[in-house]
């Protein structure tokens, strides 16, 4: 009996073998075109979970659990293309899931770039983006319950209708790779469009800012756009094998940038409003301020010394939100935040001018020892006359 086994498992093998040997050259080329996003995705998947228990901050776990799913739907969207070649039936049965995995990877992305740029605590992302994601692929499966196994099977076969009352059937069942277009392009444009936004507003609330951060993010979203225009070129080189390679070589270039400016921490997540400080407490409320708490904290730890100074770091240390304290300046000064710490700089100016401490210090020095991040910041905001307290 062991004989007899042993000798299946065998010959099994060895028809493997031959069936490798006689795959054509692009049989091997869509296999290994295929297998690269699956490994890559994979690959990724476990990073983000070895490194989620070094996240310290909720925001930070939320941001790499959100990355899993991403890579995740990308490993089985790419492995089900696989079984599209190897085996047609069961692609059938993964069909729905195929094209729920394949339309998830742009919301999901967007889903992460949505949490990166987030300029506000109070922003939300609306879980009815995964609407149609989920609602399409149900609708295909409740379809398929009432079309014949073997005509699904046929139109994996020749991707063709079998009969003309299966012909909208068809063009639904193969319509994956058109939705997944329209899907990425949309979702691509509207990370644009945030990370566009979040550009701007940081460029209001930091003068000093050198380079819009998160330019990373910005390659990754160009390279989404570059990726599909991809079946463009295909025409062009229709006899060249390793056209196909060029798309997978982009995924592969976008999950490097996005995991290492992840684990290196390259991005700064908008804290939550219950987050207090270092040592985790919880506020259902807002401390209340008066301003004469606030101006002593202000005149004798002079916070706005700092150039990188944001208004997050002061509600930690006044035990507040970003909503109330950007308020409470807002209505007490007339002034918004950026406005009321230059104003505070400008009047640290002032005072080193008058004094003889620093007397044979250039003004560039005297700028930087202000809190201005530089002598041409601190001349923008002379020229925009800030008012006083």
């Amino acid at each position: 009996m062991m004989i007899i086994k042993v000798s299946v498992v065998q010959g099994a093998i060895a028809r493997f073998l031959i069936y490798l040997c006689d795959m054509s050259m692009q049989t091997w080329i869509s296999i290994l075109t295929n297998l690269f996003p699956v490994i890559s995705a994979l690959t990724c998947c476990l990073l983000m979970i070895l490194t989620y228990k070094d996240s310290v901050r909720e925001e930070e776990r939320y941001l790499k659990r959100g990355l899993f799913f991403f890579y995740f739907s990308v490993a089985f969207g790419w492995a089900c293309v696989i079984v599209y070649m190897w085996s047609p039936r069961l692609f059938v049965y993964l069909n729905s899931l195929c094209y729920c995995s394949f339309i998830m990877m742009s919301v999901t992305f967007y889903h992460v770039a949505f949490w990166l740029t987030r300029v506000d605590s109070s922003e939300r992302f609306s879980m009815r983006h995964y609407g149609l994601p989920v609602m399409i692929p149900f609708a295909l499966l409740v379809w398929s319950l009432f079309v014949p196994l073997d005509v699904q099977v046929m139109i994996v076969a020749v991707d063709s209708p079998i009969e003309e009352v299966y012909f909208y059937f068809t063009r639904f069942f193969t319509s994956q790779l058109m939705v997944a277009f329209l899907f990425c392009f949309c979702y691509t444009l509207l990370g644009l469009k945030r990370l566009f936004r979040y550009w701007r507003v940081m460029r209001e609330r930091s003068e000093d800012m050198k380079e819009p951060p998160l330019r990373w993010l910005g390659s990754v979203l160009l390279l989404f756009l570059v990726s599909l225009c991809m079946p463009l070129l295909e025409p062009l080189f229709a006899k060249s094998y390793w056209i196909d390679f060029l798309p997978i070589g982009i995924l592969l270039v976008q999950f490097s940038i996005i995991s290492y400016n992840i684990i290196v921490g390259n991005y700064v997540l908008c804290p939550g409003e219950r987050r207090l400080s270092d040592d985790s407490l919880v506020i259902k409320k807002p401390s209340l301020l008066s301003k004469e708490r606030f101006e002593k904290y202000m005149q004798e730890d002079k916070p706005y010394l700092n150039p990188e100074l944001k208004i997050t770091d002061l509600t930690r240390e006044l035990q507040t939100n970003r909503t109330y304290l950007s308020t409470f300046i807002n209505r007490t000064y007339g002034m918004n935040f950026k406005a009321y710490i230059n104003d505070c700089r400008l009047r640290e100016m002032e005072a080193l001018l008058a004094g003889s401490t620093y007397a044979g210090e250039s003004m560039t020095g005297l700028a930087i020892r202000a809190g201005f991040g530089c002598y041409h910041s601190y001349r923008r905001a002379k020229k925009r006359n800030i008012t006083n307290f």
